[in-house]
């Protein structure tokens, strides 16, 4: 049983529909800002804290407005071992990104990491709004990224 599941079940009833409710709020507003912790922290009688506890512990939810795209570098150990860090190096630099997980200025594109897509045969890959491509080199970057322009 992995780590999050078995913290997942010793979850309260509680717990779990707050769980529900920032998803609510998250697919709702794209991702959970501070006043909307707030809100549901006085709407279900409990602490911030323990829901700031939820959104930091599932990393599913986001606290920060997402870009128009996203793009998932995975990082599980195939990916990694085969060139991941390169390919978000190189994203970071296109993107002008201040830290590894953030969004562009111009809010076109989001950067996260995700560990372990389980299409380790096509390592390293990307995840670009939804979509897995894999066999991915540095060098193809600024054409994903120019592709995502161009859509716009």
């Amino acid at each position: 049983m992995t780590e999050k599941l078995a913290a997942w079940e010793k979850l309260s009833r509680n717990d779990k529909l707050l769980i529900n409710m920032l998803h609510l709020i998250q697919e709702e507003q794209g991702y959970i800002s501070r006043n909307r912790l707030a809100e549901l922290a006085e709407k279900a009688e409990v602490p911030v804290s323990q829901l700031q506890g939820l959104v930091s512990f599932f990393n599913s939810f986001r606290t920060y407005p997402a870009g128009k795209h996203r793009i998932s570098v995975c990082y599980g150990t195939a990916c990694y071992a085969k060139g991941a860090p390169l390919i978000n190096d190189r994203l970071v630099d296109e993107l002008k990104l201040k830290d590894n997980i953030d969004t562009s200025s111009d809010g076109l594109v989001t950067l996260e990491h995700v560990y372990c897509v389980g299409a380790c045969s096509r390592a390293p890959l990307i995840v670009v709004d939804g979509e897995i491509s894999g066999k991915i080199k540095s060098h193809q970057v600024p054409l994903i990224l120019e592709s995502l322009r161009r859509k716009e």
